[in-house]
């Protein structure tokens, strides 16, 4: 309650039991001084109103294109150059290129060229993932096995005819950060000696195509951006130890992935300790 007097009156204001005066000598009154400032310090602050920022829509392909997959053997991620080479059994080394396109289609070229070789030996690679999940793989893949040179010695057991095998296969993966490795199996397609004809001179050998059924294995360990493969197939026997680099042209991941996931390096920053 106000009470307004003379104008050069002092304003008074009627506060319990005592008065306080705004002008002139001032007096207190201590017991709602004290609730005044028990108020003010047990109010709760209002909430202050913070307006969300515009949600960015992400397009779905990117969105798939940017999940998390197994760094595999068998399959490059979309957008990716993975440069290679081999060595092994029955190819001597091998080297190839292959691209990835949409993280679920591989196109390749695989090359070697040795000393009694006129030109360098050329085939073409292709896979084709039906399922990339982010410890599970699963497609079909189709290479070839590229041989030396037959050689002419006169032993009618050494094949003097040409050789490549064409590998048709399904691959089904399982991949943990570094790690990754699985089965492969399906038909190989072979030139072998026949059987049922015998040399016509000793330096020849009658050959003949045959189908079979083939598989093998395949383990990789590495980074995303480089790893080691050892590859064994069979009954037509081929096994090699490839290392690859892979390069980023125009994926849409994030770049690096150069050192290995999960290792601790002396040069990183300690991660703070909770109490």
């Amino acid at each position: 309650m106000f009470q307004l007097g003379a104008p050069k009156a002092r304003r008074c204001h009627r506060l319990g039991w005592k008065t306080v005066a705004l002008g002139g000598r001032r007096r207190f009154n201590a017991p709602v001084l004290a609730a005044v400032l028990s108020s003010v310090v047990l109010m709760a602050p209002a909430e202050a109103t913070v307006e969300a920022p515009p949600s960015v829509d992400v397009p779905p392909l990117r969105r798939y294109l940017t999940r998390q997959v197994p760094y595999s053997a068998r399959f490059v991620d979309h957008g990716v150059l993975k440069v290679s080479g081999a060595g092994g059994w029955p190819h001597l080394y091998a080297l190839r290129l292959h691209l990835g396109i949409l993280d679920h289609l591989v196109v390749g070229l695989q090359t070697h060229w040795l000393p009694n070789q006129r030109l360098p030996q050329l085939s073409p690679e292709v896979s084709v993932a039906f399922l990339r999940m982010r410890h599970i793989e699963w497609g079909v893949h189709y290479r070839q096995t590229l041989y030396p040179s037959p050689e002419v010695d006169g032993d009618p057991k050494t094949e003097s005819f040409p050789q490549r095998d064409h590998w048709m296969l399904s691959s089904l993966s399982w991949g943990n950060h570094w790690l990754s490795g699985g089965f492969d199996f399906g038909l190989v397609r072979a030139r072998i000696k026949d059987p049922g004809q015998d040399p016509p001179d000793p330096d020849t050998n009658p050959s003949i195509i045959r189908w079979k059924l083939g598989g093998g294995l395949h383990l990789r360990a590495g980074t995303r951006r480089w790893g080691f493969t050892a590859s064994m197939l069979a009954p037509q026997l081929m096994a090699e130890l490839a290392f690859d680099v892979r390069f980023g042209l125009f994926e849409m991941r994030r770049k690096g992935g150069w050192r290995p996931s999960g290792v601790v390096y002396s040069t990183d920053r300690r991660v703070p300790q909770w109490r």
